[in-house]
């Protein structure tokens, strides 16, 4: 019973010297020794706000299609179309046509098929 005692309290001492050591953290070699300051400076300022994300075309995309009117114009693919033609041209979808939900902003996911200056295009989105 005695041995059992003493192996108990040994186990204490060695429970407490592990917990003890894994406080100070690790690289620490004086007990309660604290991690070196930052040498960032410390400021107060809020980071700096970011514009606003924009979508969108930089300039129109066109066609060689002629049109008179936007409903003669409509997008080149069934799935994010980076052109439109003239209707006669565009590719149809069909019932098995699957497209995913990315968002393609150079596309006419974003920016819409009309008549411009005579010819089928793809143009930045009005404001």
């Amino acid at each position: 019973m005695q041995t059992l005692r003493w192996s108990c309290a040994a186990l204490v001492l060695v429970l407490a010297a592990c917990a003890g050591s894994a406080a100070e953290g690790p690289g620490s070699s004086e007990p309660g020794a604290k991690e070196p300051a930052s040498t960032e400076p410390a400021t107060n300022e809020p980071p700096p706000a970011a514009g606003p994300i924009t979508c969108g075309l930089p300039a129109p995309v066109v066609s060689e299609d002629p049109c008179t009117k936007d409903a003669e114009c409509a997008p080149s693919e069934p799935c994010h179309a980076h052109a439109c033609v003239a209707v006669a041209h565009a590719k149809p979808r069909t019932p098995d046509t699957v497209c995913s939900t990315m968002l393609d902003c150079k596309s006419v996911d974003a920016n819409p098929c009309v008549c411009h200056e005579g010819r089928c295009a793809l143009v930045p989105k009005p404001n």
